[in-house]
């Protein structure tokens, strides 16, 4: 199997949440603990979170063991955009290991069974990708070979236009609760009044 490594995108501003989404509480744990711990599940090591506008917040987070399992890696230029911070993820972690799973820090009802349906269609040389709202998107995991093309990455642009290239075989997967993130206030309300039902 690949050495795989979890890059867990954190590094925005959260501007339409009006704080910091990250550690907003989620049954007792913040909501970025959610999401580390749906991919603990199948990669208990190799877990890195790219940080950014809250690095601070969250390296304190950490440092009082509201963070846990996961390394985080700041970008200097995150404010550049979501591209941008793939290509910095990738190009640190790219020496070590041999396959990215890209995920999103507040897809919160993503679970690691979830990730699992990825893992199992991944070759080591194709793509694999979420599907939902007709549209492939992430979580994705890209093995060696496209690396380079992520490093390449600019702006506020993410991975999914390289989930239409033809180079390399994309393998879609479809994945409902990916559908399900968290932007503002009210999306976090709406997900935990739901949750209170379930």
């Amino acid at each position: 199997m690949s050495r795989l490594a979890v890059m867990i995108m954190a590094a925005g501003r959260s501007a339409r949440f009006g704080g910091c989404k990250l550690l907003a509480p989620v049954a007792g744990k913040p909501l970025l603990q959610h999401s580390i711990d749906s991919a603990r599940q199948l990669w208990p090591d190799d877990l890195y979170v790219i940080s950014g506008a809250w690095h601070p917040q969250l390296r304190a987070a950490q440092q009082a063991g509201d963070i846990q399992g996961v390394e985080l890696i700041h970008n200097p230029d995150w404010a550049q955009g979501l591209g941008n911070s793939i290509a910095y993820g990738v190009g640190q972690l790219a020496p070590r290991h041999d396959a990215i799973l890209i995920m999103l820090a507040d897809q919160i009802a993503l679970t690691g069974a979830d990730l699992a349906e990825l893992q199992g269609q991944f070759s080591g040389d194709n793509i694999v990708c979420s599907y939902y709202q007709n549209s492939r998107s992430v979580p994705a995991i890209f093995g060696a070979n496209s690396f380079a093309a992520l490093q390449h990455l600019q702006g506020d642009r993410g991975a999914k236009q390289l989930l239409y290239q033809q180079r390399i075989d994309v393998v879609e997967c479809p994945l409902a609760a990916a559908a399900i993130d968290i932007d503002r206030r009210q999306d976090l309300a709406h997900w935990l009044a739901a949750s209170d039902r379930r």
